[in-house]
């Protein structure tokens, strides 16, 4: 059972745990529950360029040029779901490239299963290809 002074002592450290106050620390919360994208339904902050986004999304509208605004709406979708295929098969392509690069080095391929730090290669990966443009592929 929760006694009083472990309901105060709650209470006052609730006082300082209200998330972040400038803009810039809201817009790095926002990333928080990134992992590797590819469930982002445009531009990832930081790893994409929200203007090769916008570059490419209006090529899709000019070869289908929409006329009522459901049409409108379900090209922007398809723009979506092309850039968000095409975010999948450069993260499968860049990891599968890592992977061949750590058992091919006889220096740093891995003794075992536990050896082998999949999310450092994921992270090394995603901040490689930040410098790649999405467009240029």
């Amino acid at each position: 059972m929760t006694t009083e002074k472990q309901i105060l002592a709650n209470q006052q450290n609730a006082k300082y745990s209200t998330g972040p106050r400038t803009e810039a620390g809201k817009r790095r919360s926002r990333r928080n529950a990134i992992r590797h994208g590819l469930r982002a339904e445009t531009v990832i902050d930081g790893l994409e360029d929200a203007a090769d986004y916008r570059a490419f999304e209006r090529a899709i509208k000019s070869d289908y040029s929409p006329q009522t605004a459901i049409e409108g709406q379900l090209v922007s979708r398809l723009a979506s779901l092309l850039w968000r295929l095409r975010r999948a098969v450069i993260v499968e392509s860049g990891l599968l490239n890592m992977q061949a690069e750590t058992f091919q080095n006889p220096y740093t391929r891995p003794t075992n299963e536990y050896d082998v730090d999949r999310l450092g290669i994921f992270r090394k990966f995603l901040h490689s290809s930040a410098l790649e443009s999405p467009m240029s592929k």
